[in-house]
């Protein structure tokens, strides 16, 4: 909007794509306001996919006749989006997931929405079974945040923490790491990803394995899933642990009609 005013423009509906060009050259050479440097590739595709969003609204909403950033996509070389899984492709991974260990990796980034050193850093006592609730007491930007679990992440887990207790027993129990190799080491964040490889590889879907998918595409995946079943932005938002609503945003793209919420987890 304050480049907008710059432009003696005081409307939306007086927006053109010569204005939407004219920000997107002003974007990439703009400063951080925070920190040294330019913007990321990431944060101006993230821009300019949040201004699409913005004026298919408009238009839905009939504020506009014509949507001045339906033009052809800026793509600024570096940027891969994520992938994302479908609901089918996840029950998949799930059965393909055999051991305990491996059903609650997967709870995690999906059920759970969890960024990978979220996960890796887990601990035992941060999972309450009784409340249904996981602590992620160092998130990114140094914040904590109190995550709702559903039933079938509590079985999930429930079954691996007694194969886990069964196999490590110790007086201070509640504060092993959550996931642990066979020396009871914490598991760094790159094992966790390639258990994550190798159960994809194991379900024999060549569309799946062409995807690429990591951990974080399953955080990006479920939050898809939350949105398509009639979750609100906002809740989405505290879910993921995102300082902005803006980045949330970007998956209303994938937006359906509105449904139970839980139901992205059954």
């Amino acid at each position: 909007m304050y480049f907008l005013e710059t432009k003696n423009i005081g409307s939306v509906q007086e927006v053109t794509q010569i204005q939407i060009g004219q920000y997107y050259q002003y974007i990439i050479n703009r400063p951080k306001l925070r920190t040294k440097g330019i913007l990321s590739a990431s944060s101006i595709n993230h821009q300019l996919l949040a201004l699409r969003l913005f004026f298919d609204f408009l238009l839905d909403c009939n504020e506009i006749e014509y949507s001045p950033a339906r033009i052809p996509k800026f793509r600024i070389s570096g940027y891969n989006p994520r992938n994302i899984v479908t609901i089918d492709e996840i029950k998949l991974i799930y059965k393909k997931a055999k051991t305990y260990q491996n059903k609650a990796i997967i709870s995690c980034a999906y059920g759970c929405g969890l960024r990978r050193n979220e996960i890796a850093n887990l601990n035992v006592s941060d999972i309450d079974l009784k409340n249904n609730t996981l602590l992620v007491r160092v998130a990114k930007g140094g914040k904590t945040r109190l995550i709702p679990i559903s039933d079938k992440v509590i079985f999930h887990f429930k079954k691996y923490l007694k194969f886990h207790k069964n196999n490590y027993e110790q007086t201070n129990y509640q504060q092993l790491p959550f996931f642990i190799n066979k020396n009871g080491n914490r598991m760094p964040g790159s094992i966790l990803n390639q258990r994550l490889k190798t159960i994809i590889s194991k379900t024999n879907n060549d569309e799946l394995m062409s995807k690429n998918i990591t951990l974080h595409c399953l955080r990006h995946s479920i939050a898809v899933h939350l949105i398509n079943n009639g979750a609100s932005i906002s809740f989405v938002q505290t879910y993921l642990g995102h300082s902005s609503i803006d980045t949330t945003n970007l998956y209303a793209i994938k937006r359906k009609r509105k449904s139970a919420v839980l139901n992205a987890f059954r």
